[in-house]
């Protein structure tokens, strides 16, 4: 869906095209999930342009109908390395909270979180950056 959206397809387009391969998406779930998917989009990168001081607003948070179990999700970009002479990995780690957070905040519970994460124990922590904002909104 994300690839039909950036190459520009319309939601009524993207419908013809899965009943021609022979899938089936229930209208009303499939342009919820548009409508999602578009704001996503349209907003994924702006919360690093945000001061690390500020809450975010409105207009840098995506509003989504997800089933999430808190009100408020923040995707990190973290850079890591196992050891010195291996080079950087990049991945994404999701932060859910019930209150909104400043970029500092997100930083911080990252960075106080990373150790307690079995997976990451071993890892060292080269660099974060705070890069979208999405809010869990009722229909």
């Amino acid at each position: 869906m994300r690839g039909a959206f950036r190459g520009g397809l319309s939601a009524s387009r993207f419908i013809a095209d899965m009943k021609a391969v022979g899938l089936s998406y229930r209208r009303t779930d499939m342009l919820a999930d548009w409508r999602s998917v578009s704001g996503l989009e349209a907003k994924k990168d702006a919360l690093k342009y945000v001061r690390k001081d500020r809450y975010p607003t409105e207009k840098v948070m995506a509003s989504v109908t997800w089933a999430l179990s808190k009100e408020y999700m923040y995707v990190v970009k973290v850079k890591s390395r196992l050891t010195p002479d291996v080079p950087v990995t990049e991945r994404n780690v999701n932060i859910i909270s019930d209150v909104p957070m400043t970029p500092a905040m997100i930083e911080a519970e990252v960075t106080e979180r990373w150790g307690e994460w079995e997976k990451y124990a071993a890892e060292e922590l080269v660099g974060l950056q705070v890069w979208t904002a999405v809010r869990k909104v009722m229909e």
